[in-house]
């Protein structure tokens, strides 16, 4: 089994490639335009708005939405909420069992909240091209920054495509921790070959913020691009996911 470690140090330069982009933010951000229908999908801005008005915001959604089964209850739970996630995107992304510390024995908002995730994920997955010409398609990267881009723990995505880069499906692979992940190379090799896949784009994200590769991401991409070789398959590219940046690994020249 590998593992590789997240450079979780504040970058000292950021890629020109990388991007900022308000409109990928979160899951909050699609589950407010798609779900919610409170307000409009954000336009493509470069600079992310105040954090208190983000906080303001998340909470008065999210007690609109709890307000459906909790009328009298939703301001203090989207505060209690909040106050444990720190944002709708994170606690979306949050399992059952975390989500029960603060809601306790309301299983209805539980599956409310999970069931709003799986919606939006399913929206944002119809969004992708039927033709992923590019692994950094806008649309994409929306995606997996609403799949990934709040997650506490490291994780990897993997998208496996033919031979015209159609999409066939997408898996996570790896066991997690803030700083690290666990995946076996092979396994995502041998998925790739039951598939019938003939290329890939691995993506996984950096809790502590940084787009910056570290030494482990890159010797287990490139362990991955060897095995890939052997077997036809094309490594598309590698996209590092954080809660408001991306980057990737072939427009940084490190595949």
């Amino acid at each position: 089994m590998r593992s590789f470690t997240s450079d979780n140090r504040a970058s000292g330069s950021r890629h020109k490639d990388a991007r900022r982009d308000d409109s990928t933010k979160s899951l909050y951000d699609h589950a407010n335009s798609f779900f919610l229908s409170i307000a409009g999908r954000a336009d493509d801005r470069d600079v992310l708005p105040p954090e208190k008005t983000d906080g303001h915001r998340d909470r008065h959604i999210l007690a609109q939405l709890i307000e459906i089964l909790e009328p009298d209850d939703a301001a203090r739970l989207s505060t209690e909420l909040l106050d444990e996630f720190g944002s709708i995107g994170r606690l979306m992304g949050e399992s059952e069992a975390a989500l029960a510390r603060v809601l306790r024995d309301n299983r209805a908002i539980i599956r409310l909240l999970k069931a709003t995730e799986k919606i939006t994920l399913v929206s944002l997955q119809n969004q992708l091209p039927r033709k992923l010409i590019s692994a950094t398609d806008q649309r994409l990267v929306r995606y997996l920054r609403a799949c990934m881009g709040s997650r506490t723990t490291e994780i990897m995505r993997v998208l496996f495509l033919d031979s015209s880069n159609h999409l066939l499906g997408d898996q996570e692979f790896g066991a997690g921790s803030p700083q690290r992940m666990f995946v076996q190379p092979r396994s995502i090799v041998k998925r790739a070959l039951e598939f019938d896949a003939s290329g890939i784009i691995l993506a996984h994200n950096h809790p502590g913020g940084t787009i910056t590769p570290s030494k482990s991401d890159i010797e287990f991409t490139k362990s991955i691009k060897a095995l890939c070789m052997e077997l036809e398959i094309r490594l598309h590219d590698h996209i590092i996911i954080t809660r408001d940046q991306w980057a990737s690994f072939r427009k940084l020249r490190i595949i």
